[in-house]
């Protein structure tokens, strides 16, 4: 796990690795106080991480929490087995934190640029409808086949952070 700060917004960047294999990476953007340093994201995040998902015997932090004991033996009750949480200092566990702390800055470089060019685009629209605000939510409705059979109605969604995936949705027309 890599915490990486920038402009009030955080970015965990996740490596998973198992049986000494890399199974991907995947970043995340928890919304948390913007006075709470990495170290206090990353505590918290991990304490939640794990809620639903088998816990390692090995977890490898960028920054050191403050809760890791804590945070160790609510594992370690949940997985039933012995976790090791550290803060790699020098070695080939400090190299890769250090390339999971590089994505994350660059995970969170790329939605930073995103957001700022969505906000660009939601001012746009708000003054050529001459809105008094931006708008928070675009939904864009589409039907095919009208004409036929199996008709079809897909709805996507743009807000302020850009495409909005979780909220699309597609509809099937009866009559």
């Amino acid at each position: 796990f890599a915490a990486h700060q920038d402009s009030g917004q955080t970015c965990i960047e996740v490596f998973f690795f198992r049986t000494g294999q890399n199974w991907g990476n995947r970043a995340y953007f928890p919304r948390a106080d913007k006075t709470l340093g990495p170290a206090e994201v990353l505590g918290a995040f991990l304490a939640q991480f794990y809620d639903e998902r088998p816990v390692p015997k090995m977890i490898l932090l960028s920054h050191d929490i403050e809760e890791v004991d804590l945070i160790t033996e609510a594992l370690e009750l949940k997985a039933d087995h012995k976790v090791d949480i550290r803060t790699p200092q020098r070695g080939e566990k400090r190299g890769i934190v250090g390339q999971a702390l590089l994505n994350a800055r660059e995970a969170l470089g790329r939605r930073l640029a995103e957001t700022q060019s969505q906000q660009k685009i939601l001012a746009a629209v708000q003054s050529v409808f001459e809105l008094p605000e931006p708008p928070k939510r675009i939904e864009v409705y589409d039907n095919s086949h009208i004409m036929g059979t199996n008709m079809v109605g897909g709805m996507i969604v743009a807000g302020p952070e850009g495409w909005e995936k979780n909220a699309y949705r597609k509809f099937n027309i009866k009559d």
